[in-house]
């Protein structure tokens, strides 16, 4: 019994050991870069200067009154405003659609729609570029075979460059989302749809009302969650196709940050940025779990 008892306390000795390179990682790597970009948003401090000057918070009061910075973040809420709903809503239906047709076919068309999710956007932005030329691109060929005369510039018009984008980007994560929705229907009892149907819920609708979508309440908040942090991290797309124009008007958040970084060399006000980003994403994940949180079913 004594070997038993030394045989289970073990592991609890020999934990601290086995986590300290995660731990390591995790300050190295995340606590001391963010404890330092928090530190360098309060200095005058740029890329290449040798020393600084502890401003407070001028820089904040320098970005919350910049017209620039105020329409990227504009562009970011609205951005994360069509993304949202359209992605959450297209992932669900395809992954109820998957579900039921199940088999090789389900298989075929999962792996389909999740084939853009493998792409590297980057590379794809190539092909965007071409498919969305106003001139000779497919779509241009197509509004033409309809009957549309108007050349349409899909990445050049500040009207529509924002749903050019959150259309790609909808097209990229969408299969994301619905294979973890696919995950959560697998873990649905089929036993609850046999009985549903013996007590007399013969109609999809009622089926997916009363036992689909309270047991999928948990998959469905934590995607909610997962897109709109998606939505806000964006920034490959901006900076390969439209590079935040055209006048600022797909510039977001992330863009702005690396343009304040790295372009203009203003590490202070990229930092001052960065902190507020930190504290958007954060301040959103608690207020997701304390407040929306309560509403998730994990039962019937």
């Amino acid at each position: 019994m004594k070997m038993i008892g030394k045989q289970h306390s073990l592991p609890w000795i020999a934990c601290p050991g086995f986590l300290f390179p995660a731990f390591a990682a995790l300050i190295l790597f995340f606590v001391l870069p963010a404890l330092m970009t928090v530190a360098v948003s309060f200095t005058d401090w740029t890329l290449g200067k040798a020393d600084f000057t502890w401003v407070g918070f001028d820089n904040y009061a320098y970005i919350l009154t910049d017209p620039d910075f105020l329409k990227s973040l504009r562009n970011t809420v609205v951005l994360t405003v069509i993304v949202v709903p359209v992605s959450f809503a297209l992932s669900l239906g395809l992954a109820l659609a998957i579900r039921s047709l199940g088999g090789r076919w389900g298989e075929l068309w999962q792996t389909i729609y999740f084939l853009p999710v493998t792409a590297s956007l980057v590379a794809m932005s190539v092909v965007w570029q071409w498919v969305l030329h106003p001139e000779v691109g497919i779509v241009a060929w197509l509004l033409s075979f309809f009957g549309a005369a108007a050349k349409i510039n899909w990445l050049n018009d500040r009207d529509i460059v924002l749903f050019t984008l959150a259309f790609i980007i909808i097209w990229q994560m969408t299969g994301y989302y619905m294979v973890i929705f696919l995950t959560g229907l697998l873990q649905i009892p089929a036993e609850m749809y046999e009985a549903a149907q013996i007590d007399g819920a013969d109609c999809a609708w009622t089926r997916f009302r009363h036992i689909t979508w309270p047991l999928l309440t948990p998959t469905s908040f934590f995607i909610f969650i997962l897109t709109i942090i998606k939505t806000f991290q964006v920034f490959d797309i901006v900076k390969a196709l439209t590079r935040g124009g055209p006048e600022k008007a797909s510039e977001i958040l992330l863009y702005t940050m690396y343009q304040e970084g790295f372009s203009f060399f203003r590490t202070n006000i990229a930092a001052s940025i960065a902190t507020l980003y930190l504290l958007v994403m954060l301040g959103l994940t608690l207020w997701q779990n304390y407040v929306l949180g309560r509403r998730v079913n994990y039962t019937l």
